[in-house]
């Protein structure tokens, strides 16, 4: 992660500085490339877009959750609820989700997303069969302020790009405030991903980052 051309520069050299300290505290670290890592994003948008269209569609305002006060009849209650509880984000998705699981896209998106995350997960477990963590920056940059990034939807979704890869490979993941940028003053973070069902390890030794 911390080789992509997209992170920025102060992120990089912060990195680099805790790898050298953890180093000089007995720590074996090694920088470890993954091949999919231009994958990563866009099948976990694939993959939840589809998920959210699927899972939202019994959102109906009668079963469960939020109900429209301002419906008069059962069509309105069904499209009141659904309009108004839902964000533009969320129905942007499910707009996304349904295309996606089309008759005519369902093989060429979804079904492929499933092999490609089936991938990722197996590299990503390979990885983790040989250290005990995986350590990154939690995004290419800074944090950025509220809404700065929701008129280019693309780099928004990006921005996600290393954090997904613990939802797609199913492991565990944790990420640490340890860093504030000197040029602005936001702050970024690091991520922490461990093996499977070594959350224990993975809490003990964010105590230990946090404290170092």
């Amino acid at each position: 992660a911390i080789e992509s051309e997209a992170l920025d520069s102060e992120v990089k050299a912060a990195f680099e500085d805790l790898f050298e300290r953890l180093k000089d505290e007995g720590h074996q670290i090694e920088l470890v490339s993954f091949p999919y890592l231009k994958q990563i994003v866009p099948t976990y948008y694939i993959l939840t877009t589809a998920e959210a269209a699927s899972n939202l569609n019994r959102y109906d305002g009668i079963h469960y959750g939020y109900r429209s006060s301002n419906a008069t009849d059962l069509e309105e209650t069904y499209v009141l609820s659904r309009s108004e509880a839902f964000g533009a984000e969320v129905k942007k998705r499910i707009m996304i989700g349904n295309f996606i699981l089309t008759a005519g896209y369902y093989d060429a998106y979804y079904t492929k997303a499933q092999k490609v995350r089936r991938l990722i997960e197996k590299a990503t477990k390979e990885i983790l069969s040989d250290f005990d963590f995986i350590l990154g920056p939690t995004t290419i940059g800074t944090a950025f302020k509220l809404g700065e990034k929701s008129e280019d939807p693309i780099e928004m979704y990006l921005s996600d790009i290393f954090t997904v890869q613990a939802n797609l490979a199913g492991i565990g993941a944790i990420s640490l405030p340890l860093f504030k940028s000197e040029t602005n003053q936001m702050p970024f973070g690091l991520q922490l991903m461990c093996g499977t069902l070594q959350e224990e390890n993975m809490f003990s030794f964010s105590q230990y980052l946090m404290q170092l």
